[in-house]
């Protein structure tokens, strides 16, 4: 899906013999994006969905610029999406003439959604302020009818320009009146620093050559063939109704963190959970509040990623406690040998056997991925799971992908989160100001605290996990260190029990090492108590949200805190792959 949003002067400020010219610009913008798409989408089938792109523009519908987009759309046959900055009723009310108040109502009854905002009334600036935060929220261009002037106050066109640049949203310029050249504002074409709407150097001409530069970028997956595998892989993965690998659960339920259960070796466990929760946040925070999104296809795409994430940090974990366990253990079978020599071949061919396992297990991993599919299908489902919020919010939205300059998708999860977020498309809905602090309030409920009780537990669980493993290490070290104090004093004393026992105190002096040193692997390649630091560090930051969120907040209020929330989970994403993409699998 292509989204095409419109901002532009009112009536009253556009040159009335102008306008069937206007009209023209407006046509030829729209036909050369919806082409372009087209041929875009053809050109990279294997990523696209084999009917034709579906194009839809977002419009506030006020007299003017807004009508006339809209109005173009229809007739080239786009979708129309309204956002209203406030209640319909008294914003046509609001609207130039009779003409432009016919024009109001042929369009809403032709749209296939409208989005009513909590403004209060004509004279509320911030109204007009969330109708331009949405348009842009919910396209991949704007077109800007804009005289090219600075703000001459909040909530105007010259504002929505330079909030969509911000946010790496292309800007088709049409300035009203003849003479003017069409022009193309991107800052990805200046990638090297955050440029005001009034930089030539983000600006050029509205051809197809530009647009379709902008439109690969912006539509199309990284370039990187890598990248673009990554996406095929995770199209085609498979899911074992049995999970085999389940060394790391088990570990966790020998130290007595957890118990070991059915969730650790059956996929249909994980797959209820996450139905259970959608339900829960659906007939708690969406259904109640009179705002509709279709986010069937983000549960799908999330359940999917969460899934996948889930099986492979199990198998990827289980491989490394797999390695690590065994490489301890093939020490002590190797040492033996000197208990009893008359099983020595025995124990060189279960060592070799061992050592076999070892190597095969990390061929296995390394050749099949285990790690990164880990770490891309988990901040994938991160990725997506608080779009669910943001679009109910209706003037929210993700981050752009790339970097804040040049806002391409370098990753392909950056590119299918992306799309997954474009083909939701912009809810429908009315909210008043008592309903907004209504939905802030759920999505406290049901996303924010969630997550703060998640990575409290969390946090709690790995803690608790990486001391009992030290208590292991040390005690390991301590039974080796009496060993050989034992030892020493026997053979100074000349006591009988060091020859009757010598071969097993070998052991223990060589072998218990070797199993601390395993231990001490384990935390250190996991780095549990730096992943506990970091959960912690989230929750005391999502927690602080939590309670701005149920203070009445107002919209605006709420899609800023919902935003930040949605960046804070990621940004500890982001360190915790950090940490975590250099490890991968060894050979213990």
């Amino acid at each position: 899906m292509l989204g095409v949003g419109v901002t532009g002067h009112r009536a009253g400020a556009l040159n009335t013999g102008d306008l069937t010219g206007l009209r023209g610009r407006l046509r030829d913008a729209l036909m050369l994006a919806s082409d372009v798409a087209a041929t875009l989408a053809k050109s990279n089938a294997a990523f696209f969905d084999a009917d034709p792109p579906s194009l839809r523009l977002i419009s506030p519908i006020a007299d003017g610029a807004d009508q006339i987009a809209a109005e173009v759309a229809l007739e080239l046959g786009w979708d129309l999406q309204v956002i209203l900055p406030f209640e319909r009723t008294s914003y046509r009310s609001s609207l130039a003439n009779a003409k432009s108040r016919s024009g109001f109502d042929a369009l809403i009854e032709q749209a296939i959604g409208v989005l009513e905002l909590p403004g209060e009334s004509e004279a509320d600036v911030d109204s007009y302020v969330m109708a331009g935060r949405a348009t842009v929220a919910h396209c991949d261009i704007l077109i800007a009818v804009w005289d090219g002037r600075p703000a001459r106050g909040r909530g105007g066109t010259a504002e929505v320009v330079q909030l969509a640049l911000t946010r790496g949203t292309a800007v088709i310029h049409v300035a009203p009146g003849n003479g003017h050249d069409v022009r193309l504002m991107w800052s990805g074409f200046d990638p090297n620093v955050l440029t005001l709407a009034d930089e030539p150097a983000v600006a050029r001409a509205l051809d197809r050559p530009h647009l379709e530069q902008v439109l690969s970028g912006l539509l199309l997956p990284p370039p990187d063939e890598e990248e673009r595998d990554f996406i095929h892989r995770f199209a085609s993965e498979r899911l074992r109704r049995i999970r085999t690998r389940i060394e790391y659960p088990l570990m966790l339920a020998l130290v007595g963190v957890r118990r070991f259960g059915a969730r650790d070796f059956r996929e249909k466990h994980c797959a209820d959970q996450i139905r259970d929760e959608w339900q829960r946040y659906l007939s708690g925070c969406a259904n109640p509040n009179s705002m509709s999104a279709p986010i069937a296809s983000l549960e799908h795409a999330y359940s999917w990623a969460d899934r996948l994430a889930t099986h492979f940090a199990q198998t990827y974990r289980s491989g490394h406690i797999f390695n690590f366990v065994l490489g301890g253990l093939a020490v002590c079978i190797g040492l033996s040998g000197f208990m009893a020599p008359q099983f020595k071949f025995e124990f060189a061919g279960i060592e070799l056997l061992i050592t076999f396992g070892i190597i095969l297990n990390a061929w296995i991993g390394n050749r099949h991925q285990w790690h990164r599919r880990w770490l891309d299908y988990r901040q994938l489902a991160e990725r997506l799971r608080p779009m669910r919020s943001l679009k109910l919010l209706g003037i929210a939205a993700p981050d752009p992908p790339g970097t804040a300059t040049n806002p391409v998708p370098r990753r392909w999860i950056d590119w299918y989160a992306g799309s997954i977020w474009r083909s939701i498309g912009c809810p429908a809905g009315s909210l008043d100001p008592a309903g907004a602090a209504r939905l802030a309030r759920s999505i406290a409920d049901h996303e924010i605290a969630p997550q703060v009780a998640y990575h409290h537990h969390h946090a709690e669980q790995i803690e608790a996990l990486d001391k009992r493993l030290e208590t292991i290490g040390f005690s390991l070290f301590l039974a080796t260190l009496i060993v050989s104090i034992a030892t020493m004093v026997g053979i100074a004393e000349n006591w009988a029990f060091v020859d009757r026992y010598g071969d097993w105190f070998n052991l223990i002096q060589s072998g218990f090492p070797a199993l601390g040193t395993t231990v001490f692997g384990i935390r250190f390649q996991a780095d549990f108590g730096g992943d506990a630091l970091r959960s912690l560090a989230t929750a005391r930051t999502l927690g602080k949200i939590d309670e701005e969120m149920r203070r009445n907040a107002t919209l605006t209020r709420a899609a800023d805190l919902t935003e930040q929330a949605a960046r804070v989970m990621l940004s500890d994403l982001d360190e915790w792959r950090l940490v975590n993409q250099q490890r991968e699998l060894d050979y213990g």
